[in-house]
This record gives structure tokens, sequence and C-alpha cells, in this order.
């Protein structure tokens, strides 16, 4: 993730859907040293678009996922997947071998993607998201077991 990218950035965290993220909380997340932040490139029509983003901690041996999402028009194209499994990489390639998330509880497409890793609900925490007072579920994974699991389907 660059500067550059922060128009389309923004423009796909802006969907309904998602919970808003500002341009200050990406720009915040760009200068801390233990946050990653990818983004999903892909070509259309000869030039190149940014896909989606994910951004995620990592700290004292643990991956922490803060934010993923993907453009509407490339959803259902493998390219949450493909950006999990970077993230997954990374943190293992830094010495992580935990990590967590937090998920929506109507959101089982993402839930159905993150239990294809292996992450498996710990806890609810209720009225989580401000907006709806949707509870949020607390999702976690030993990294070389989701691993497994992965390449075992």
């Amino acid at each position: 993730m660059k500067m550059d990218d922060m128009k389309e950035i923004l423009s796909i965290a802006s969907d309904p859907s998602l919970t808003p993220w500002t341009e200050n909380m990406f720009m915040r997340e760009l200068q801390l040293s233990f946050s990653h932040n990818l983004v999903a490139v892909v070509k259309e029509n000869q030039s190149d678009q940014v896909a989606g983003f994910i951004t995620f901690w990592i700290i004292a041996n643990e991956f922490q996922l803060h934010n993923i999402a993907v453009r509407w028009n490339f959803r259902r194209k493998g390219i949450a997947t493909r950006l999990f499994l970077a993230m997954i990489q990374e943190a293992m390639d830094q010495g992580a071998y935990t990590g967590t998330l937090e998920v929506r509880n109507s959101n089982e497409a993402a839930r159905k993607m993150y239990e294809k890793f292996g992450c498996r609900v710990t806890t609810v925490r209720s009225s989580y998201y401000s907006e709806t007072k949707e509870n949020a579920l607390i999702m976690a994974v030993k990294l070389k077991e989701g691993l497994e699991v992965l390449h075992h389907e």
C-alpha cells in the first residue's frame, strides 16, 4: 500500500456494507512500524486498479487483522483469500504463530473464508459495531494449523 493508492483504497473502504475507515486512519497505519498494509492490484482496461486491501499488525508473535476489503466488482474472485494468505505468510515469516480477527456475525462469506484457514470463534463481543449494534465474533488461528487445513482442501 502506497500513498498513491489512497484514493482507490478510500473508494473501496466507503462501501456501505463496511465500517468506514478515514484517510487519517489509513495514514496512521502506514506510519506504524508494526502495521502491514497490502493491496491487490489487477489489470483492467490496460491499467492497474486496486481491487482490495488488507491491514494487519504483527506484534509479539501474533498477527491481528484490522481491515480487509475487496472492491464490489472484484468480489468472489479469490482476491480476499489471496490477501489473507499473503498476511499469513508475512506473519509466519516474521515469527508469528497465532492470529486473531473480528468479524460481523452476519458476514457469512468472510466467516467461511476465515474458517477455511482454520480460524475458529473464541468469543463474542456483544453489540460491538456501534452503527448497527451487531455482535462481533472473535476468531483465532494457529498459523501452521491454518496452512495445513488449507493445503488439505
